[in-house]
């Protein structure tokens, strides 16, 4: 689930054991509290009589200076507001209150900083009560970058409501399953068309998995293959290209950078933005792009192991295995360019708008870098490519895609309407649809926001302290293998990727300036990059596999395979690319020094001895012979 915890997965916890977990959560809260209160009770009158210049939280909550920097009144104690959401999305398989939850504790903590004179109990509480509401989320909502996020994703959300609603995206998918006429051909069909529906997860597994079913009962694959199918070319292929989760990954990559600006940014981080951190990290999410790889190995090999091997030869000896059953959503015979041409659309306007903002500015910097001798120039082809690397680091990524959004939503909504294909009021509830989904985790991103901001450098300082107190306990080579499994088995335990990308990623951002800085000066890029890769990487994987990701949920649904038959068949398949992508990738590849084609080039072999060795070919069921009586 990339955007909320499953809302059901409470209902299957024990009663006893939610009571627990609730203690748990105001246990955690009360202890900052009552640490707090005892830290601002024992202050000197020296810093009583500073007061008098300085106005309290109760009146003015939103962000004073502090009087003792928070490092050295807390130490490593200012990571409790992060550890305390990763602990509680774990426990509760919640993100919203978890995140809301480390909001009021960063308060709670930072009262005691900012506060000169003693208060009691109430008072105290109201003050970090205020702080956390007007000074955090207020403060995240009134910045300009975030509201443009929050517009564009409700705009990207609208567009891909409405080529749903008028049958585009669903024509897409019918036109492509035409040439699916055996095994092989079938799968690498349905691989294929979920590259295609990049630009949502949600709308990846509603429209490939409904369309491509019968395709595959009439080519006796398992609907358990198809689950696993639609699953792995969802929030994988999501992850990395422009679409509704562009937003939320830039924006926590922004985060992190904001942090180590603020403590003293590294000088290999000179000029580098958040897009193009984003950019340069795809190559390093081996898992993202291992487990793209593995189906297609599994297609083209048809060689299966584990569970699946058994639902594929349980298929061919049956018609399928039809389990929860779910209708076909039905849709207006739409046309496949009422999709191709929006989305085009924004991709093209995109990287046109991203290349204007950054023209100017661009072409400055590759002159600069040139003199100074920074870039070397040697072919026609070489400085293109630094050209078009440095016009896009100096981009406006947030106005670049609020604009191509706006164009392609226009675009759409012309094309229905020209076309007759939906009435205004079909039009809008489409998009109005798919604004809503949108919805739950644009809660969850303005909740991140707030904690980014509480641990920023005008606040707890977390930046800070990380990189003082963990950079010289980690060895930086190893950052991006425990960053991974640190994200992996978050999201698995929670099943959302988008709340622990906002949980994580601005404290690996952080880590990975603050450790790459340690290393030599040409491997701090690409240490710096592995990192933040790693945990958008590592979210996925619980998004993938996790039982209670909404995508795995919608996965099994659309292709009408039960849940458990999904998970179990899945799961082989989903350890083994991670397990792959931890030896080949974040280690073999940061333990030597090797660039990450060199770890998905090993990877993909290491991919193709295990299907080898380990799958199987199922047993086809004996055709029976034909009726010769008379």
């Amino acid at each position: 689930m990339r955007r909320h915890a499953h809302w059901s997965a409470l209902g299957t916890f024990p009663s006893s054991g939610r009571r627990r977990l609730a203690w748990a959560a105001v246990a955690l809260l009360a202890v900052a509290a009552v640490a707090a209160l005892e830290t601002a009770s024992g202050q000197e009158a020296t810093t009583a009589e500073t007061a008098a210049t300085q106005p309290t939280t109760t009146t003015t909550p939103t962000t004073a200076p502090a009087l003792e920097p928070p490092e050295k009144k807390y130490g490593l104690w200012v990571l409790v507001p992060p550890i305390t959401a990763i602990l509680l999305a774990i426990l509760l398989r919640q993100v919203i209150p978890a995140l809301s939850v480390a909001v009021l504790v960063a308060a709670f903590m930072m009262m005691a900083v900012k506060t000169p004179e003693r208060l009691n109990v109430v008072e105290y509480t109201i003050g970090a009560v205020r702080l956390a509401v007007e000074g955090y989320l207020i403060g995240a909502l009134i910045d300009s970058d975030h509201a443009m996020v929050i517009l564009f994703t409700l705009i990207i959300g609208g567009m891909v409501g409405i080529i749903e609603a008028n049958g585009g995206t669903r024509a897409v998918v019918q036109k492509m399953a035409r040439w699916a006429c055996n095994a092989r051909r079938g799968q690498l069909t349905t691989w294929f068309a979920g590259l295609l529906v990049f630009f949502d997860d949600y709308a990846n597994c509603m429209i490939i998995g409904p369309t491509m079913r019968p395709v595959f009962d009439k080519l006796r694959i398992s609907r358990a293959k198809l689950a696993y199918i639609v699953d792995s070319t969802a929030a994988p292929v999501a992850s990395i290209m422009i679409g509704t989760w562009l937003a939320t990954e830039i924006s926590m990559i922004d985060e992190g950078l904001k942090s180590v600006r603020e403590a003293g940014a590294p000088a290999f981080l000179t000029g580098v933005s958040a897009f193009e951190a984003f950019w340069y990290s795809i190559p390093y999410r081996f898992y993202a792009i291992l487990a793209l790889v593995m189906v297609v190995l599994v297609a083209l090999l048809q060689r299966d192991f584990g569970p699946m091997r058994s639902a594929e030869r349980r298929a061919l000896e049956a018609a399928g295995t039809n389990a929860a059953e779910m209708p076909t959503l039905k849709a207006p015979r739409g046309r496949w360019w009422f999709a191709a041409v929006p989305v085009a659309v924004m991709v093209v306007a995109a990287i046109a708008l991203l290349l204007a903002t950054g023209w100017h500015e661009g072409l400055s910097a590759y002159a600069a870098a040139v003199e100074e001798g920074l870039i070397i120039e040697t072919s026609v082809w070489s400085v293109t490519l630094a050209k078009t690397i440095q016009i896009l680091g100096e981009a406006n990524a947030y106005t670049s895609i609020l604009y191509a959004a706006i164009l392609a939503f226009v675009v759409a909504l012309t094309i229905t309407l020209a076309t007759r294909a939906l009435k205004v009021k079909d039009v809008m509830e489409g998009a109005l649809n798919g604004m809503t989904r949108i919805f739950p985790a644009l809660v969850v991103l303005v909740l991140a926001w707030a904690l980014s901001y509480a641990s920023g450098k005008d606040e707890l300082r977390l930046g800070f302290v990380a990189q003082k107190y963990l950079a010289g306990v980690l060895a930086p080579q190893w950052l991006p293998f425990f960053v991974f499994l640190a994200a992996a088995v978050v999201s698995f335990a929670t099943g959302t990727s988008w709340g622990t990308m906002t949980i994580l990623c601005p404290l690996a951002v952080t880590l990975g300036a603050g450790l790459a800085a340690t290393v030599p000066e040409p491997q701090q890029l690409d240490l710096f990059y592995a990192t933040v890769g790693s945990v958008l990487v590592g979210a996925v994987f619980g998004d993938h596999c996790s039982p209670i990701s909404d995508t795995t949920v919608l996965s099994s649904l659309a292709s009408e395979c039960s849940l458990e038959d999904h998970v179990w068949t899945q799961m082989p398949y989903a350890l083994t690319v991670a397990g792959v992508s931890i030896l080949c990738g974040d280690i073999l590849c940061r333990q030597f020094d090797q660039p990450a084609w060199v770890g998905l080039l090993v990877g993909t072999g290491a991919l193709v001895l295990i299907v080898l060795i380990v799958g199987r070919k199922p047993t086809r069921a004996a055709e029976p012979a034909p009726n010769t009586t008379n």
